[in-house]
């Protein structure tokens, strides 16, 4: 039984063979499940290491920028409130890291893989200052190399239905560009930031992008 791989061992023991005369077929089979074994646990402890390892490398492409943007200013408070109480939350969606040109045209597969949909949503805060100037803050996600693709949007609060109320008020904005709305009685309200870079995608849809500093 010593002489015997595991597998061997096993099946042996499971099909009540004399473990010193084991019919060749047996031998083989054995063998052949152990290999199979081996190859399935070198195979997961590649892809593993590879997810790990590719992680990590593209964690360190990407680095969070602080960004304050100023949206509008000379706002009263009671203007500032007519729109917050209709917002649940004020949300970026990091559309993918890259353009879709670049992505298309010159990427080779680590960056089109960096440069996968992404579709993560990071909060904002919204503020207003003693002046009347309402600030919009975040921490962005962007790739040293590439850039990132991003778009704002505000939720709007369950069972309010003045969503063409807030997109008309948001429009006074100044470094808003509020953007049509697709469907019907939407629950999002998408708009850009003039401040940042405007790129068309691959689907015609308009992002915002930021460069690589």
């Amino acid at each position: 039984m010593g002489t015997l791989d595991v597998m061997t061992a096993l099946l042996v023991r499971l099909l009540g063979v004399d473990p010193l005369i084991v019919p060749v077929p047996i031998l083989l089979l054995g063998f052949t499940i152990t290999v199979l074994w081996a190859t399935a646990l070198v195979w997961f402890a590649w892809t593993l290491l590879r997810v790990v390892f590719s992680g990590a490398a593209e964690s360190l492409e990407v680095v969070r920028q602080k960004q304050r943007v100023v949206i509008a200013r000379g706002l009263t408070r009671h203007d500032f409130e007519q729109v917050r109480k209709g917002v649940r939350a004020w949300r970026l969606l990091v559309v993918r890291h890259g353009s879709d040109d670049y992505l298309r045209m010159m990427a080779g597969a680590a960056d089109r893989h960096a440069g996968r949909m992404r579709h993560e949503v990071i909060t904002m805060s919204l503020g207003l200052s003693a002046s009347g100037d309402v600030t919009l803050s975040w921490a962005l996600p962007v790739h040293r190399r590439m850039g990132t693709q991003f778009r704002c949007f505000i939720e709007l609060r369950p069972g309010e239905d003045g969503g063409d109320m807030l997109s008309g008020m948001l429009r006074h904005y100044d470094e808003i560009e509020v953007l049509p709305a697709v469907v019907a009685n939407p629950t999002r309200v998408y708009f850009l930031l003039k401040r940042f870079r405007t790129i068309t995608a691959g689907e015609g849809m308009k992002h915002n992008f930021v460069l690589p500093e």
